[in-house]
């Protein structure tokens, strides 16, 4: 936190800025307790949750007041409810009753964040005269005056408020103002940011639940099996990171049966309703010519025209039942890995298979391959083979050294098996889809 800690001035004919605390008193409060201020700038700066700011504030506030009690009231905009974290001196009874309250209730902490200016009252008497129905806990809390503080966020909002109470009458002289001023801009600005981490937490997992119904309801439940070709998958999202623009599809088209796997970059919600709209555009263009050159050049000119801003990587085959052939696009994704038992190998592309979204005019190129029996192929995305502190080529021989020591070759271990190895091997910080098609 970058709260600054000048000392206050001294000078008795000092105006106090107009903060809301009302007119100045009669100085004779005694000298700041500078430590006191520092422990609680330190409590403030380690606070992440409103829950621990109120509690710093709660616990050491007090002592940078010069009180005998502190408070902190955190205002819920949307329901007008105040939540209240008081400080362990507080009985626990009188605690409990003001834990959360509606802020239309008759409160000096209530009257500070309706008006945005402090309440202070001095002694029992005016305490009695503004808030009678306080009295008997005030008394019961060994207080004799009270100052509430209101918390303003960095957008001019109210957030909350700040509650002090003293055993001995106060007077509130310049210097306690000039105190309590500085006391209340630290706790607003502990506050007001505590209160926006906690939205962008409470955003990302709404994001993230958007993101996971997107993947999990575009990724084919199951997959379509023919006479002569197995076909698995399986998808493991990025640890600690919401649903991203990986996806994995396969499905019948004239001449055959369409497999696709693909990537977005980036991850959220963003990522994942772009994955939706590719492998929306992949199945529509491939059930009008499942060419899959064309395929990708249909998505490719898509993309560059829907979305300029947008590159994504994808491979799209299709298995001719009859022929045992497999003919396959690449636009710049991860290259195929053909396992035969004793023989591994990666089926690079031609050269220039360039990302969708980066050359509308881009003419994609495809091979065809004749599949023996017993032949496995693995699809994967980059999220497989890119691992912290090794090179893409280490990552993928890594993967090739692996894969030729299994001794099951079908798709479901392949997909298991390849997965474990990934997660052994480092950590996952981005998705891994893998595909794995074998001619029975």
């Amino acid at each position: 936190m970058s709260t600054e800690f000048a000392d206050p001035p001294t000078d008795p004919t000092l105006e106090v800025p107009d903060i809301g605390l009302g007119p100045a008193g009669v100085i004779g409060d005694g000298p700041v307790n500078e430590d006191a201020i520092w422990r609680l700038a330190i409590a403030l700066s380690g606070a992440v949750t409103p829950f621990e700011v109120g509690l710093a504030v709660a616990e050491s506030g007090a002592a940078a007041a010069g009180a005998s009690f502190a408070n902190l009231a955190i205002l819920d905009p949307e329901t007008d409810r105040v939540r209240v974290v008081h400080g362990s001196v507080l009985d626990p009874g009188i605690a409990a009753r003001w834990a959360e309250f509606g802020l239309d209730e008759h409160t000096p902490l209530c009257e500070a964040m309706r008006t945005g200016r402090a309440v202070l009252l001095g002694s029992e008497g005016e305490i009695t005269r503004e808030y009678p129905d306080l009295l008997p806990e005030t008394l019961a809390a060994s207080l004799s005056a009270t100052v509430s503080l209101p918390l303003v966020g960095a957008a001019g909002q109210i957030i909350g408020a700040i509650g002090l109470g003293w055993q001995a009458p106060q007077r509130f002289g310049t210097k306690q103002m000039l105190r309590l001023d500085r006391m209340s801009k630290m706790g607003a600005q502990a506050l007001d940011r505590a209160l926006a981490e906690r939205e962008r937490g409470r955003r990302a997992a709404e994001e993230a639940a958007d993101a996971d119904v997107l993947q999990k309801a575009f990724l084919p439940g199951n997959l379509p099996q023919t006479p002569r070709l197995e076909i698995a998958a399986a998808y493991l999202p990025a640890r600690d990171a919401p649903m991203g623009g990986d996806w994995y599809d396969a499905f019948p088209v004239d001449g055959g049966l369409c497999v696709v796997i693909g990537d977005v970059g980036g991850h959220g919600l963003q990522a994942a309703a772009m994955m939706v709209q590719l492998r929306n555009a992949v199945r529509a263009y491939a059930q009008e010519d499942p060419s899959p050159a064309r395929v990708l050049g249909r998505v490719n000119r898509m993309l560059c025209r829907l979305a300029p801003e947008e590159t994504a990587t994808a491979i799209v085959a299709l298995w001719n039942e009859e022929t045992g052939t497999i003919v396959r696009a690449n636009a710049g994704h991860p290259t195929v890995l053909r396992c035969r038992a004793g023989e591994t190998e990666f089926l690079f592309p031609p050269a220039g298979h360039a990302l969708l979204g980066a050359d509308p005019a881009w003419e994609y190129g495809q091979e065809t391959k004749v599949l023996r029996s017993g032949t496995t192929l693995l699809f994967y995305t980059d999220g497989l083979i890119e691992m912290r502190n090794r090179s893409l080529d280490q990552g993928m021989n890594q993967l090739k050294e692996f894969v030729t020591g299994l001794p099951d070759l079908s798709p479901q271990a392949v997909c298991d098996e390849v997965l474990e190895w990934r997660l052994r091997t480092a950590s996952r910080e981005d998705d891994i889809c893998v595909l794995a098609v074998r001619i029975r």
